[in-house]
């Protein structure tokens, strides 16, 4: 019985030096704003993406054959 209390007292011990370890917190931190900059540069490609698509590339199409045509 004393066998298994010492093995969950260090096992306690651990977790609890686990649980108030705030080392790894700013790797989290690190990790959100990567996420949040790869969204925000998709949105952005996607954005733009539709602009050129839309409005810019029919135009230049447009004068190009005004010029050629």
């Amino acid at each position: 019985m004393r066998k298994f209390q010492n093995k969950f007292e260090k096992r306690r011990g651990r977790v609890k030096a686990a649980v108030l370890n705030e080392r790894g917190d700013f790797y989290i931190s690190d990790a959100v704003k990567v996420i949040i900059a790869v969204v925000l540069g998709s949105l952005l490609l996607v954005a733009m993406t539709a602009l050129f698509n839309d409005t810019v590339l029919p135009r230049i199409t447009a004068e190009i054959e005004g010029l050629f045509g």
